[in-house]
C-alpha cells in the first residue's frame, strides 16, 4: 500500500519520463515550482528518504544541494566536480517562492530566478496539465481523488502537517476525506496505538528514536492502560496480547488492521508466539490463515481429474469454509491469494452449469456478449490472484475441471452454427465524424471490454459498449485492417495480410500513411492532435503480452486497462468529443494448454495456432472458411477449442465467441441521452470569449481548467445558452492569458453534456 510520499515520488518520476516524445533529447532538469512554499517539507523527504535528485533554490548549503541560480545553472550544466548528483538520473530544481508565471514571463522574471528561466525550454515543469503551479490540496485531489476542506483552517493545518500526512498510506487518507483541520490534528497528536505497533516492528530502534524522556513516557502509558511492561516483557508478550484483541488491544490490533505494510515484523513475531489451543479470534494468528491457505491449495490440485458436477460441489463447498478469510488482515498482506481466487471459482462454477447453446450467430453472439462473458472474466481473475507457480497450478486444476467441456462446447456450437449460416461480413470504409478518436486496442476481448467501460464509468465517463464479429480468420493482420477506416482503400494480398492497391503490403507504415491520406490524424502515444479533427491512435499491449506469457497474462491486465483508460481520459481532457475504442480480435485461454489438432504441412501455404491457409487443391476434415479479403482463398480452423500448435494456453485466428464476438466501446464526457451538441470554434477579445454552441437552450457555459469540477471554474460566472446559442464569458483574472482551459456546457443538473479545449485569451 503506498505512501503519499511515495505517490508524489511517482508522479514527479512520471512528470521526467512523460516528455515529448518528438524531441530529441530528454529534460535536462524538471522545475517544481512553489509559490506558497508548502512543499519545503516534501521535497526535503524526497530528497533524503527517496533519493530523489532535488536541487533548491535558496541560500548556499551545497550539502543539500541548495542554492542560488547560478549555482543551480553549474550544477546542471557540470562544471561543479563532486556533487554528488547521479549521472543517469534528471534533476528536479525546487523552487519555493515562485511560480511558473514568473518563470514564462522572462522580461518580468525576478532576478534571482532569472538565470533558471531558460530552463523551462530545455526542461520540463511538474504542473498541473492545465498549466497551474501544483498546490498539494490540489494534488491530492486531482491524482487521488481525495477531497480538502476549504475552510481557512483546514488550508494551515495542512500546510503544518503535510511532513507528517507524507508517512499515511493513500488509502487511509481515502477514507478520511473530506481532510478537514481536525483530522490533521491527530497527525501531531501522540498515537500510543501507532507507538506500541512501530516498538513491535522494531523495538531497539524505535526506543532509541524515543529518547530515554520518550521511552519513559511509552513505558508508563504500557502499565497503566495497556497491561504490560515493555522492558520486563518485551516483544513476544506484546504480540500475544495484541492477537487477543482483548479489551484495549482490540484498538491496537485495528490500528494495525489500516496499515499492517508499515510493520513487516509483526507477522513474524505472530508466528512464533504462543497461540492458545481453541484461539478466539482466528484472524489474528497468520499460522492458521497459511494452513488453510495450503489446506485449499490441495483441496483445488485434487480436482485434476473431476466431473464438472464433482468440482463444482467441491469449489461451493471450499468457499463456505474459506470465503471469510478475504476480510482477515492476511488477506491484505498478500498471503491468501488462493482465498481470493476461489471467489471467482465459485462464479465459475455457477456459470458453467449453463449449456444453453445453439440458436442463430446472431443469438449466440448476443447471448455471449450479455452473459457468457463473464465465465471468461473469472476465469482471468482467478488465475490473477496467483503470482506464484504452486497458486497457479492448483487454479489452473480447478479452471479446467470447470470450464474445458463447457468451452469446448460454446465453441463447437458456435462453429457449427456459422458454417452452415455464415453470416455476411463485407469491407466498409466507416470514416469517423469530426471530433472522434479511434483508439485502437489489439486483443481487447469482450469481457475486458466491460472491465474498461466499468473503470471508465467510475472516472466519471459515459460508455456505450455494443459488439460485432472480427473478420475472418481472427488474426491481426487480417482482422486489424478491416476495421479501419481505410478498408475500403484495401485489397487482397499474401500470407492472410491484405495489400494496398498498389499491391504494397499493408502493414502499419502503409496503413498510416492511407489514414493520412484521408486527413484523418495518426497520433503517438502521447499525441492529444487537433479535437477539431478526426483521429487513429493506438495503446496498450494485450495480444502481445498474452503469447509472451500464456496463462500468467491475467497478472499483468489491471495495470494494461489502467494504460488505456488514461489514454482514453487523456484524449477527452484535450478536448475531444468521443473516443471510440476497437480491437480486431478476442482470444482463448486455458490454462495448462489446448489440445493439438493434427495438420499435415503439406496441405497449407502457411499455419498459426487456430487457422492455416491451405492450398488451392487440399482437402481436409476440419471446419474451413474464405478468407476475408480473397473468398476464393480458403481458411482451415482448429475445429472446438483445439489448437494446430501442441503447448499452448493463449492464442487466437480460429472461430469462438470468445475469438470473434469483440467489443466496440463509445466514450464521452456527456450524460446518457444527452443532446447532439456541437461548439463552434471559440473566438476571444482580450479575456472576453464568444462562444456559439448548437442544441445547447437551456443548459449553460463555463470554463474551467479541469472539465468536470466546477472548483476549477476560471469564468466570472456560468452564463445559461439563449435559443440562438450565442454567448459571451469573461476571465477576470488576466494572469491566466494564455493557459490551457476548457469549455464546458452543463445540463440542467450541473453534469458536463461538451466540451471543448481553448486557450484564454486566444492561441
Amino acid at each position: 500500500m503506498k505512501t503519499l510520499l511515495e505517490a508524489i515520488d511517482d508522479a514527479i518520476r512520471a512528470a521526467i519520463k512523460n516528455y515529448d516524445r518528438g524531441d530529441t533529447t530528454p529534460p535536462v532538469a524538471l522545475l517544481w515550482p512553489d509559490p506558497a512554499g508548502e512543499w519545503q517539507p516534501v521535497a526535503t523527504l524526497l530528497r533524503e528518504e527517496w533519493g530523489l535528485p532535488i536541487i533548491t533554490l535558496g541560500d548556499y548549503d551545497p550539502d543539500r544541494w541548495q542554492g542560488p541560480a547560478i549555482y543551480i545553472r553549474c550544477l546542471i550544466e557540470g562544471t561543479l566536480p563532486g556533487t554528488g548528483l547521479p549521472d543517469n538520473e534528471t534533476p528536479v530544481i525546487y523552487l519555493p517562492g515562485h511560480s511558473r508565471i514568473e518563470l514564462r514571463n522572462i522580461g518580468d522574471c525576478p532576478e534571482p530566478l532569472r538565470p533558471l528561466a531558460e530552463l523551462q525550454y530545455r526542461g520540463a515543469i511538474w504542473s498541473h496539465r492545465n498549466g497551474r503551479d501544483w498546490t498539494v490540496a490540489g494534488f491530492l485531489q486531482a491524482h487521488l481523488g481525495i477531497a480538502t476542506a476549504t475552510d481557512q483552517e483546514t488550508k494551515e493545518a495542512l500546510r503544518n502537517t503535510v511532513g507528517k500526512l507524507c508517512s499515511e498510506p493513500v488509502r487511509s487518507i481515502q477514507r478520511h476525506q473530506p481532510l478537514n483541520a481536525a483530522y490533521f490534528a491527530t497527525l501531531i497528536h501522540p498515537d500510543h496505538r501507532k507507538q506500541i505497533l512501530l516498538w513491535m516492528n522494531a523495538p531497539k530502534e524505535e526506543k532509541e528514536r524515543m529518547g530515554s524522556e520518550g521511552w519513559s513516557l511509552f513505558w508508563l502509558t504500557c502499565k497503566t492502560d495497556y497491561g504490560f511492561d515493555p522492558h520486563t516483557e518485551g516483544v513476544a508478550t506484546a504480540a500475544e496480547l495484541l492477537a487477543s484483541q482483548d479489551q484495549r488491544w482490540a484498538q491496537v490490533w485495528e490500528r494495525y488492521r489500516e496499515y499492517p505494510q508499515a510493520y513487516p515484523n509483526i507477522p513474524k513475531l505472530l508466528r512464533s508466539a504462543a497461540m492458545p489451543p481453541l484461539p478466539m479470534f482466528r484472524d489474528s494468528w497468520p499460522q492458521i490463515n497459511d494452513a488453510m491457505e495450503e489446506a485449499l491449495r490441495q483441496a483445488l490440485l485434487g480436482l485434476q481429474d473431476a466431473s464438472h458436477g464433482e468440482a463444482s460441489q467441491e469449489i461451493l463447498r471450499l468457499e463456505e469454509e474459506h470465503g471469510e478469510r478475504r476480510s482477515w488482515v492476511w488477506a491484505d498482506l498478500g498471503e491468501s491469494p488462493l482465498a481470493f481466487a476461489l471467489q471467482h471459482l465459485a462464479r465459475l462454477a455457477e456459470l458453467t452449469g449453463d449449456f444453453r447453446f445453439g440458436g442463430t450467430i446472431t443469438e449466440q453472439a448476443e447471448r455471449y456478449a450479455q452473459e457468457y462473458w463473464k465465465a471468461d472474466d473469472a476465469i482471468v481473475r482467478a488465475l490473477a490472484q496467483n503470482e506464484r507457480k504452486e497458486g497457479r497450478e492448483a487454479v489452473t486444476a480447478a479452471v479446467r475441471a470447470l470450464a474445458r467441456a463447457w468451452l469446448e462446447a460454446l465453441a463447437t456450437a458456435f462453429q457449427q452454427e456459422w458454417l452452415a449460416s455464415p453470416p455476411e461480413q463485407e469491407k466498409e470504409t466507416r470514416i469517423p465524424p469530426q471530433g472522434e478518436v479511434l483508439l485502437f486496442v489489439d486483443g481487447l476481448r469482450t469481457d475486458l471490454g466491460h472491465r474498461l467501460q466499468e473503470q471508465l464509468a467510475r472516472a466519471g465517463c459515459t460508455c456505450s459498449l455494443t459488439h460485432r464479429l472480427a473478420a475472418l480468420p481472427s488474426i491481426t493482420e487480417t482482422a486489424k485492417p478491416a476495421i479501419m477506416p481505410i478498408a475500403g482503400e484495401l485489397a487482397a494480398g499474401k500470407n492472410l495480410t491484405p495489400a494496398t492497391r498498389t499491391g504494397a503490403v499493408a502493414q502499419i507504415s502503409a496503413l498510416r500513411t492511407l489514414l493520412k491520406e484521408q486527413n484523418i490524424q495518426v497520433l503517438g502515444d502521447n499525441d492529444d492532435g487537433d479535437p477539431e479533427g478526426r483521429a487513429w491512435t493506438e495503446c496498450g499491449n494485450i495480444d502481445r503480452e498474452g503469447h509472451d506469457k500464456g496463462s500468467e497474462l491475467p497478472v499483468i491486465l489491471d495495470g494494461e486497462l489502467t494504460t488505456i483508460e488514461r489514454r482514453i481520459i487523456d484524449l477527452l481532457d484535450a478536448g475531444w468529443q468521443q473516443v471510440r475504442v476497437v480491437t480486431d480480435h478476442g482470444w482463448l485461454l486455458l490454462p495448462g494448454g489446448l489440445v493439438k489438432t493434427e495438420l499435415p504441412p503439406s496441405l497449407v501455404a502457411m499455419k498459426k495456432g487456430r487457422c492455416a491457409e491451405l492450398l488451392p487443391d487440399s482437402s481436409v476434415s476440419l471446419p474451413t472458411v474464405p478468407w476475408f479479403w480473397n473468398r476464393t482463398i480458403r481458411v482451415a480452423l482448429a475445429p472446438g477449442i483445439t489448437c494446430f500448435e501442441a503447448g499452448k494456453e493463449y492464442d487466437h485466428g480460429g472461430l469462438s465467441p470468445q475469438e470473434v464476438v469483440v467489443p466496440d466501446i463509445v466514450v464521452t464526457r456527456g450524460s446518457p441521452g444527452a443532446r447532439n451538441l456541437v461548439i463552434q470554434t471559440p473566438t476571444w477579445r482580450g479575456l472576453r470569449c464568444y462562444i456559439t454552441v448548437e442544441g445547447a437552450e437551456g443548459y449553460s457555459v463555463d470554463i474551467r481548467l479541469k472539465p468536470g469540477d466546477p472548483k476549477t471554474s476560471v469564468a466570472m460566472d456560468a452564463k445559461p445558452v439563449p435559443p440562438e446559442g450565442d454567448v459571451s464569458i469573461v476571465v477576470p483574472d488576466d494572469s491566466l492569458e494564455g493557459t490551457d482551459a476548457m469549455i464546458v456546457i452543463l445540463d440542467e443538473h450541473g453534469n458536463t453534456a461538451a466540451q471543448r479545449q481553448t486557450t484564454i485569451g486566444g492561441e
